[in-house]
């Protein structure tokens, strides 16, 4: 009876590791797609199995599932007839065989009857490989893949997932071990095995989750990912002529240019009892081409309702405490916040981790997954920047921050940078030089277009061509335009983007109301100042810097007027993708690039890569070692004993290493004999007499070689089988 139970279980648990994989296919689905009735599906899996261990005929087992199916169709869709749903699955399967595509999805009930059938085959397959080959490890490894890529590039946190994944991988191994054990009759005690297959994986998750625990070492590979994505992504016309692209707030900013589409979805309602720009990040690598992300991993992280330990100015910048309410009209795992953000406070439990390179605030849960958060309020200190202190603020020393921050590529025209110092003759102070180049803009002929704007083409610098060609665009134009100009004279400038104050639709409890737009995304400039700290500047014509800039009571200056009328804009070109992280230096040859990433974590990573690598190549090595051994003989181009002798000591090293080990006392004539009926033929003593003849006998240059070639494949191909 013992024994009858140990064969049932024995029998029974393969289905049950093979039916748990496939059901950690289905479970994220409810999070990354809109499928609904996750667990009527998992239901069928595991009916699937069930049919399989209790070995049910197969008409049996189809009309079964078959029912199952019938009756999951008709109580999601009672208003369709499930013969219609099959026929219009057939017909739009045969439409996809046949190349003949439709124009639009299948409805739903026609994609619910395909996705059981997936299931169907999967869990067929799935169960040939597991419980009647035996190879656990295939499926394994493909659930582990894509458990991680849904953690990684999707809105789903796999934790628990990994932790299943991990018991089940131990579990696995060591039962099924033991059972092959067994199964070859080896002497041990088959109970203490079972007993080490269940405590191992309860002791290594219960140390994993009671120990403690350190926060993420390595640098987020998906910011790496998608960088190359884009760029491989991206297609752009030599002559300089681009496609036309939707407006609203983008990412990737590495090829700037081309015409856009307005778009007038709202993005968020905004609160507010001041009037300010709305930041999302900040870019300070210019390549010629667009804007890059400066290479850094540090991040700050503040949990909600903490102040923020950032200066933003130091005290010589008068500012007064605001508050704003923001809701998001879509999903989003960034702020929006205005310049000065002190606090944030929602009714979730987020962190909040602010990557320092650009100023980019995501929202996280506290094990760092990213979480969208559609309401929150914010407290901010909205600056009134003295002019008398910028002016007198002096040259900025810190070489390393000069270099970060007045960049620019070799490629540059010259032609630039004279221009910047025509338009500065005679300033001497920081702040009037850069003022002159903000209102150079406006009174020269610079026009605001979003339709006809230019591309740069293969040898052309953008901001060469919009300053001294085009004289044509919008605010990314303009906006790259003066950093560059800033640059070119050594003062530190950064290139921000984020949305206008949008559009005032009314009041609602005593605060000003705001609707910020697709259309309403923007992108400007701040300057640093030695002794002040970043400066906001707006040079795109038609708009009106929001942020004040007052005298001395004293000082019966005036600023000078914006010339033109301020009016909404529309900008970019919108990538959707959360986080961005590209090169510094897009021109830099290789080897510095390496000599950049190469660290004791890449060696880490890289020694691991090849030890897998290794492992797999001798894991295999029955599979492909004997088709090079075939493909490495029927290449020489010699004859008898010369061709034999190291062909017959080849083949039995490889019947060595297939299992067939000779004896140190046995004859090489008794060794065939044993190998010949293993193999049920009588090849290998044909062929030992043939070696023995070339190695003994005084006429070895009568081998007939062609018999001798084709029993020596012929053994070799039966070590593949």
């Amino acid at each position: 009876m013992k024994q009858k139970a140990e064969n049932m279980v024995s029998a029974a648990l393969p289905n049950v590791l093979a039916a748990w994989l496939l059901t950690e296919w289905l479970w994220p689905l409810d999070t990354v797609t809109d499928t609904a009735y996750i667990g009527t599906f998992g239901i069928f899996v595991v009916i699937c199995f069930l049919f399989y261990a209790l070995r049910v005929p197969v008409w049996l087992s189809v009309l079964g599932k078959i029912g199952f199916i019938w009756w999951a169709l008709s109580e999601w869709f009672d208003d369709q007839s499930i013969p219609n749903i099959v026929r219009a699955f057939w017909d739009s399967g045969a439409a996809w065989l046949v190349g003949d595509r439709p124009s639009s999805m299948p409805d739903a009930a026609v994609r619910t009857l395909a996705f059981f059938v997936l299931l169907w085959a999967v869990s067929f397959v799935w169960h040939w490989l597991v419980v009647r080959r035996n190879r656990w490890f295939v499926p394994y490894a493909l659930t582990v893949g894509y458990v991680a890529v849904l953690d990684t590039f999707f809105p789903y946190s796999g934790n628990k997932a990994v932790v299943r994944l991990v018991a089940l991988g131990f579990f696995a191994f060591a039962w099924l071990h033991g059972e092959r054990l067994r199964a070859k009759g080896s002497a041990f005690h088959i109970g203490k095995w079972r007993a080490a297959a269940l405590s191992i994986p309860v002791i290594a998750v219960a140390a994993g989750y009671i120990g403690p625990k350190l926060p993420p070492q390595w640098p987020d590979p998906v910011s790496f990912i998608h960088s190359y994505a884009s760029d491989s992504g991206e297609e752009l016309d030599t002559e300089g002529v681009a496609s036309v692209k939707k407006i609203g707030y983008g990412q990737n900013d590495s090829r700037l240019g081309g015409p856009f589409i307005a778009d007038d979805t709202v993005v968020f309602m905004a609160k507010d009892g001041g009037r300010h720009y709305w930041r999302v990040e900040t870019k300070d690598v210019y390549t010629g081409k667009g804007w890059e992300v400066f290479q850094s991993e540090q991040v700050q992280s503040f949990k909600n309702g903490m102040s923020i330990e950032r200066e933003w100015w130091s005290d010589k910048v008068n500012t007064t405490e605001q508050t704003a309410e923001i809701i998001r009209q879509e999903q989003a795992f960034h702020l929006v916040y205005p310049l000065g953000l002190q606090q944030v406070h929602t009714s979730d439990r987020i962190v909040y981790r602010m990557h320092m390179a650009t100023e980019k605030i995501y929202t996280t849960d506290v094990n760092a997954n990213a979480l969208p958060v559609r309401r929150y309020k914010i407290t901010y200190m909205e600056p009134d920047f003295p002019i008398e202190a910028l002016r007198a603020a002096p040259p900025v020393q810190d070489a390393a921050f000069l270099k970060r921050y007045t960049q620019l590529p070799d490629t540059l025209p010259r032609r630039v940078g004279d221009l910047a110092r025509q338009i500065t003759e005679g300033k001497e102070m920081v702040y009037d030089q850069v003022k002159a180049i903000e209102q150079y803009f406006h009174m020269n002929g610079y026009v605001y277009e979003t339709a006809d704007v230019a591309v740069p083409g293969a040898n052309q610098d953008y901001v060469d061509q919009f300053l001294f060609e085009t004289k044509q665009g919008y605010c990314d134009n303009f906006s790259t335009s003066m950093v560059v100009l800033v640059r070119s004279l050594g003062i530190p400038a950064r290139w921000v983007k984020g949305y206008t104050s949008g559009r005032w639709v009314g009041e609602q409890n005593g605060s000003e109301l705001y609707e910020v737009r697709n259309n309403d995304a923007h992108s400007w400039v701040e300057v640093y100042f030695e002794g002040v700290g970043w400066v906001p500047f707006e040079p795109t014509q038609g708009f009106v810097n929001p942020y004040a800039f007052s005298l001395p009571a004293s000082n019966e200056e005036q600023q000078t007027p914006s010339l033109q009328p301020e009016q909404q804009e529309t900008p970019r070109v919108p990538i959707e993708q959360l986080i961005e992280s590209s090169s510094p230096e897009q021109d830099r040859h290789w080897w510095e690039k390496l000599a950049d990433i190469w660290s004791w974590k890449t060696a880490l990573i890289l020694f691991a890569m090849l030890a897998a690598s290794g492992g797999t190549i001798y894991a295999t090595r029955r599979k492909w070692w004997p088709r090079l051994t075939l493909l490495r003989f029927r290449r020489r181009h010699v004859d008898g004993p010369e061709w034999l002798v190291p062909a017959y000591l080849a083949l039995l090293r490889q019947l060595h290493d297939y299992g067939l080990r000779r004896k140190e006392d046995e004859t090489l004539r008794q060794y065939a004999i044993q190998v010949d009926r293993l193999f049920e033929t009588d090849e290998m003593e044909r062929l030992t007499k043939w070696y023995e003849q070339a190695v003994y006998a005084a006429n070895s240059g009568r081998i007939d070689i062609r018999e001798v070639r084709q029993l020596w494949e012929n053994l070799i191909k039966r070590t593949i089988s």
